[in-house]
């Protein structure tokens, strides 16, 4: 597999040594992703990299061959990885921002939790802000979800995974790593990796959650 690194010009920007070493680990992490994966060898995918004023690295899996990494100024190599592993996720399960596609809630809830304890599972120790829940949590929020069609595919996105109309943030990444971990307590041969391909109400079955 080979990878195309493309830094895209901001106000500060990272000075050479910072880029030498975020195009190492870029190269790094996603060919260890994309082997574990069962990506396509003769495959090309660019990742652009843009400096970002938040508390951790994000990034979107835009097409199949395109991932964009809003990089933190003061990343470590950790959160750069997981942001990494987290997107080449979304583009063996075919999860991605452009496309014709209709994605259920599920299927999106899904999505984000396995991409999230992939993250985990490659990089341990790592327990991101997106990731961190309570018993609690999940007691108050998953009668929510069961009141919403979680085959539809009109749900608002903003609003269960960025905390619009009285929603905190990152709630469907929570509860979507929640539903993950449920299958590996019922299952534990089973990864985010082995399950890359699963359908949501495969998964689903899996977790024993009653949605």
């Amino acid at each position: 597999m080979r990878f195309n690194i493309v830094f895209i010009k901001s106000k500060e920007g990272f000075d050479k040594k910072e880029k030498n070493k975020i195009e190492s680990i870029i190269r790094k992490t996603a060919k260890h992703a994309a082997e574990i994966l069962n990506l396509r060898e003769n495959f090309t995918i660019t990742f652009t990299i843009h400096q970002f004023y938040g508390k951790f690295t994000v990034g979107s899996a835009y097409t199949e061959d395109w991932i964009h990494l809003n990089v933190i100024g003061k990343f470590t190599r950790d959160d750069l990885k997981s942001a990494i592993l987290h997107e080449m996720h979304h583009l063996a399960r075919g999860y991605i921002f452009f496309t014709k596609k209709k994605i259920s809630l599920a299927d999106t809830l899904f999505s984000e939790g396995l991409a999230v304890v992939f993250e985990m599972e490659q990089v341990p120790g790592r327990v991101p802000l997106y990731a961190k829940y309570t018993n609690n949590f999940i007691k108050r929020w998953l009668p929510e979800l069961r009141k919403e069609n979680l085959w539809g595919t009109d749900f608002s996105h903003d609003e269960w995974f960025w905390g619009k109309r009285g929603k905190p943030s990152q709630l469907g990444y929570k509860i979507g790593t929640y539903l993950v971990r449920q299958i590996k307590k019922h299952h534990r041969e089973l990864t985010a990796e082995r399950l890359v391909k699963k359908n949501a109400e495969y998964l689903l079955k899996l977790s024993k959650v009653n949605l």
